[in-house]
């Protein structure tokens, strides 16, 4: 091939021969822009070649860039890494870089305040603590309080007006606290889990959804005061019908974090996907170390009355029972579990095993119980059929029946056991 050729010929060989060229130059753009839309063997990996360096280039001009405090042209570096196929660990990185910096500005930023108000402010005075309970700085530093530590500083250097915006979701205005946490999801990822709040008060479940799965790749999942961002994702997930993406996520989040509550979230997932004897296995081995939960107790017996092992529930609910206190105040145990008891009284009518045990049971739900409930009737249906008396069983049942919408499991059990027909 001629000189000429090599230096402007269209054909894919002189295209190839110039790419190669420029990359021997370090002209990674160059020769990535003579290389698009080449048909040609050798033309993906020299593309290849291309982009990494370019990617390279862009990651370290925004790490310059965050250095020299103009992170507004290290977001633009960032992006075009991205276009250029940076993986998004390496994306990550450099944002975290980002958010340090800034961290680190704010808080410079924050103790020259400071110092200026401990000038000002008199020996022995606390400008925070000496507010009035009431004042809403006081109450956004003790909610600040119930976060992980490392993430306080983040947020505190996201200033006053996050700070009201915090402040609107607690008093319960959550639509226009949404609305406010909204321009600071984008530059501050430990955000989103207050917005996620405030799209749950808003009913904005699928936003509270998303805002979660950022915050636990952006931050990692975490538990802020009482709730852990997992657990909550996985319920949210579960209900839109994603418990199998659920599932795969607390196992992915359970290999840092050991904690209870994502062990018993997976629990409640794999009951969910009708892995009842590994739910089973997992709620015997939890209440080891936890034989205090009471809902663990009702998992393994729903799962046990699954796997056709009724004597097995049975023993789990009575174990349950037997860690609470029937006669409020005469006991430091835990209060009386009137969802356990409701249970093993209908297991027992059911099969038609210990009706002096019933008896007791029956006691002791009437005196605990707040609200009437469809397993109440049920019960009442069970002991009138138990003593014979069918119709009012079947009148019960009918009733019961009346209640639940077409495709509720509850109508097959409830017209079995008691013999009721549908109500036409």
């Amino acid at each position: 091939m001629g000189f000429f050729a090599l230096l402007f010929g269209s054909d894919p060989e002189a295209r190839l021969a110039r790419a190669r060229r420029l990359l021997d130059r370090q002209e990674w753009d160059e020769a990535r822009r003579e290389l698009e839309d080449l048909e040609h063997p050798d033309a993906a990996g020299l593309m290849a070649r291309a982009r990494a360096h370019l990617v390279e280039m862009n990651l370290e001009e925004a790490r310059a860039r965050i250095r020299s405090g103009d992170r507004h042209s290290a977001a633009e570096h960032l992006e075009l890494a991205r276009v250029f196929g940076a993986p998004p660990e390496q994306l990550r990185l450099v944002r975290r870089e980002a958010r340090e910096a800034a961290e680190a500005e704010a808080r410079a930023e924050a103790e020259r305040k400071l110092a200026e108000e401990a000038a000002s402010v008199p020996e022995g005075n606390d400008p925070l603590w000496s507010l009035p309970p009431d004042d809403p700085r006081l109450r956004y530093a003790l909610l600040l309080e119930s976060w992980p530590e490392g993430l306080r500083e983040r947020l505190a250097a996201l200033g006053p007006e996050y700070a009201r915006a915090v402040m609107m979701l607690e008093d319960g205005n959550a639509e226009d606290a949404r609305d406010a946490l909204s321009p600071f999801v984008a530059n501050e990822p430990a955000a989103r889990f207050d917005r996620a709040r405030a799209a749950l008060g808003s009913g904005e479940a699928m936003l509270a959804a998303s805002d979660l799965a950022t915050f636990g790749d952006e931050v990692g999942h975490q538990l802020i005061g009482q709730t852990h961002t997992a657990v909550l994702l996985a319920q949210l997930w579960a209900r839109n019908g994603r418990a199998p993406q659920a599932l795969e996520m607390i196992d992915r989040a359970r290999k840092t974090d050991a904690g209870q509550a994502l062990a018993g979230t997976r629990l409640s997932l794999l009951e969910a996907l009708g892995r009842h004897a590994e739910a089973a296995d997992g709620a015997a081995e939890l209440l080891r170390s936890a034989p205090r939960d009471q809902g663990l107790y009702r998992l393994l017996a729903r799962c046990r009355v699954r796997l056709d092992d009724r004597p097995g529930a049975a023993g789990a609910l009575e174990a349950s029972l037997a860690r609470t206190c029937s006669s409020p105040g005469k006991c430091g145990n835990q209060p009386y579990d009137v969802e356990a008891a409701r249970m093993l009284a209908i297991l027992y009518l059911e099969d038609q095993e210990h009706p002096g045990r019933v008896d007791e049971l029956v006691r002791d739900i009437r005196g605990h119980a707040e609200q009437p409930s469809w397993e109440d009737a049920y019960i009442q249906g069970l002991l009138a059929r138990n003593d014979g008396d069918l119709e009012t069983a079947g009148r019960i049942g009918q009733d019961i029946i009346s209640g639940l919408a077409e495709g509720d499991p509850r109508r097959g059990f409830v017209e079995r056991n008691l013999r009721a027909l549908p109500v036409a």
